[in-house]
């Protein structure tokens, strides 16, 4: 599960990103234990959803003052949006999700799985030809895989995946979108970044969707109503006032501040929130114990999202969550707020004490992160809601004695201050469909609906187990355990990334973690800011975003470091404005504008 530069320059092509904001979640309901070889965090970008406009006066929208982003803030909802229509079917959750920004969790699988989709087979016996990104290890062939044939008799459809590995994925499929000959579904890993000029793209190749899901038509497809407004906004499904792809949805919230909560209850106290960044800073060196191979906070080093995690202390000082939208319509990027300097100057005081773990520069992954979490080597570290800490929690609970792992609260920089809490992008992917008659787009639809089936269906249940007695069984408190077989033939199949319902909370094997993340949901979702350009595009981001936060974040661990002075922080700035910065922003605002 690698989250180096190099990792992800080989799924996104360079140029193509500017931040690295979401792991990608488990998919929901999937045992505690997932296979050898788990796969790698989905990552996320602000994108498009509409088309640019002419250029507007540098930093100000050309319109009335739009009020600062909020936890549900994001471009206005488009009537072109489908409906939000939440399944009244859906298995009844143990922690209710209280809106389309949270998760229902379950503390075990629902009993008696039933069938969420019209018994009439949504295909129509014909072949449904499927390009995805290989995330996983490949799945076991069709011929001898019984999941995967029960599936295709089920739709009454051929499914066929051409699932490339991710070192190959963008060149795969810039051939593949330079070619002319399209599979029927393509999945776009990241939304828009996927590759260059991509809204051109879609608008030339794709099956306009808007007839059939915009508004109440998606109705017809109640599984797809039921994924959550923010995904369809934020991943780019709309452009142009059109809808060109269906959204793979993620949680609101992709990271947080994970602590090992058997050593932090014990020494600091149960469940104690830091008042501010100095009580903070007590806290840190009180946990630091250098002498005992013990330091308070460790992380790894993402190339694109900031070295020593510096997104997330920006967030204590309610610096912009990439870029904010202020009163009077000025776009300001998080690195030329005041408010980021002085999160950059807290964490390189924080470095010069001599808190953060020293292997934290050569971590280049997120399982090693967490493992140097879970062997006591940190006490706390930002991590991601899904595969991470459901793992770390997991690896905790074999420990002897047991570890919890559990999340420290958000609080603000400064007393008096709001506390403020970065929220992800809330989706993974999308799924384009290419152009083809109104019967043909129906059809896939139609099977999109069923891939999209409830967590707790039968269709999900097979989809994300396989078939039972083969490659699970169900213990005797109802919860699906799984078999050697299960991995290669269920696990890493491409279904998810074709469509998938809402992600929720469930652990088979540990039921009161599903309880821990839903207090961490609560706690944080309605302190949370959104990034003010989700959901827009700019092409110079597009073509140059992935340099400018390199060079920026090459000279950024520097300053952190102490090899050069806090002030060489506004050069940084000057030079990522003056090298496209500007445009980016320019770019963005009339995205915003045309919008409106």
């Amino acid at each position: 599960m690698p989250s180096s530069r190099r990792r992800f320059l080989q799924v996104v092509p360079l140029g193509c990103a500017t931040t690295l904001l979401a792991a990608c979640a488990p998919a929901a309901g999937v045992p505690a234990a997932p296979p050898t070889s788990p796969p790698p965090p989905a990552t996320s970008v602000p994108t498009v959803a509409t088309a640019s406009a002419p250029p507007t006066p540098t930093g100000v929208l050309p319109t009335a003052a739009a009020a600062r982003p909020a936890a549900t803030a994001a471009p206005a909802k488009s009537s072109v949006l489908p409906s939000y229509i939440a399944l009244a079917s859906k298995p009844a959750p143990d922690y209710p999700s209280k809106g389309e920004l949270y998760e229902d969790g379950y503390s075990k699988y629902p009993a008696n799985p039933v069938r969420a989709t019209p018994a009439e087979p949504p295909g129509l016996g014909s072949t449904v030809t499927v390009f995805a990104d290989g995330l996983y290890p490949p799945p076991t062939p069709l011929e001898q895989n019984p999941a995967w044939q029960a599936i295709n008799k089920q739709l009454n459809a051929m499914v066929q995946f051409n699932v490339v590995p991710p070192a190959d994925y963008a060149s795969k499929l810039a051939t593949l979108m330079a070619g002319g000959d399209y599979p029927d579904l393509i999945s776009l890993f990241g939304g828009l970044i996927a590759a260059p000029n991509l809204p051109s793209f879609l608008q030339q190749a794709a099956a306009d969707l808007t007839p059939y899901l915009s508004g109440d038509a998606v109705k017809a497809y109640p599984n797809l109503a039921a994924l959550p407004t923010f995904a369809w906004r934020n991943s780019g499904s709309l452009i142009g006032g059109h809808l060109w792809t269906v959204p793979i949805s993620r949680p609101s919230i992709s990271s947080l501040m994970i602590k090992n909560s058997s050593v932090w209850d014990q020494e600091i106290g149960p469940d104690y929130t830091p008042t501010n960044v100095d009580d903070f800073k007590r806290v840190l060196l009180q946990l630091n114990q250098p002498s005992a191979n013990r330091w308070a906070i460790g992380t790894f080093q993402a190339a694109l999202s900031g070295p020593f995690e510096i997104a997330w202390f920006a967030s204590l000082f309610d610096a912009p969550n990439n870029w904010r939208l202020e009163p009077g319509g000025k776009l300001v990027k998080d690195y030329e707020t005041p408010e980021y300097k002085e999160a950059v100057g807290y964490v390189r005081d924080l470095i010069s004490a001599g808190v953060f773990f020293p292997d934290s520069l050569t971590t280049t992954s997120a399982p090693a992160a967490m493992t140097n979490l879970v062997s006591g080597k940190c006490v706390l570290s930002v991590r991601s809601l899904g595969l991470d800490w459901t793992d770390g929690y997991q690896q905790g609970q074999h420990l002897d004695p047991p570890q919890t792992f559990g999340f420290m609260r958000h609080f603000a920089a400064h007393d008096g201050a709001k506390p403020v809490f970065f929220l992800g992008t809330g989706y993974a992917a999308n799924t384009m469909l290419k152009q083809a008659s109104p019967e043909r787009i129906k059809e896939l639809l139609s099977i999109l609906n069923w891939t999209a089936a409830p967590f707790g269906s039968q269709e999900d249940m097979l989809m994300t187990y396989g078939v039972e007695g083969t490659n699970y069984t169900v213990d005797s408190s109802g919860n699906p355990v799984t078999r050697d077989s299960w991995a290669g033939d269920a696990y890493n199949a491409a279904w998810r990334y074709m469509s998938q319902h809402p992600q929720v909370i469930y652990n088979a094997t540990y039921p009161e973690f599903t309880r821990i993340v839903a207090d961490a949901e609560a706690a944080l979702i309605p302190i949370g800011v959104s990034d003010a350009t989700l959901g827009y595009y700019s092409p110079t981001n597009n073509a140059k975003g992935v340099r400018l936060r390199l060079t920026f974040n090459d000279g950024l661990l520097e300053i952190l470091q102490g090899s050069r002075p806090l002030g060489e922080l506004d050069q940084l700035v000057s030079d990522w404005q003056a090298n496209g910065g500007e445009d980016i922003r320019k770019e963005y605002l009339a995205a915003i504008a045309a919008a409106a």
